[in-house]
């Protein structure tokens, strides 16, 4: 019998500073506690040799038969850069830039879906998620003289 680990995948969320950690406190907050679940932060103090390192060890902590994915802060820094070289060496890992809220919310809420599939979809929850809200606001405003917000 597959426990409930085994049958979603593995999450590592990957920034600078702490951004990563508070990320997942807010998720939770939402979604509840998740298991199989990492953060990794990288620091001003690091080396990349030391960040490569902890990375490769959260890897190696979490059960990642069903794969894992990586959402890192943003592209081209050191979380992405070592996300990067380790989804070189493993099998079954997808790294994606762009770690937001409603990216994080759908992971979390699909983690028993496939990467192929959970990649899609959160590439969809980026596109979703960002919306002027300013101009939304306006044009209401417009078309209903300010009768609702949204």
């Amino acid at each position: 019998m597959m426990s409930e680990s085994e049958n979603e995948v593995a999450v590592i969320l990957a920034s600078h500073g702490y951004f990563a950690q508070e990320a997942l406190k807010s998720a939770e907050m939402i979604v509840g506690k998740q298991k199989n679940c990492a953060t990794f932060s990288v620091t001003e103090e690091m080396s990349l040799k030391e960040a490569r390192n902890q990375l490769f060890n959260i890897y190696n902590s979490l059960e990642t038969k069903k794969g894992t994915v990586i959402l890192v802060d943003i592209l081209g820094g050191t979380p992405s850069n070592v996300s990067g070289a380790l989804c070189l060496q493993t099998d079954n890992t997808v790294v994606l830039s762009g770690l937001n809220m409603p990216m994080l919310l759908d992971l979390f809420t699909n983690r028993t879906r496939s990467l192929k599939s959970i990649a899609k979809l959160l590439k969809n929850a980026y596109q979703l998620g960002f919306k002027n809200i300013s101009d939304t606001l306006t044009e209401k405003r417009q078309d209903n003289n300010g009768s609702s917000f949204l």
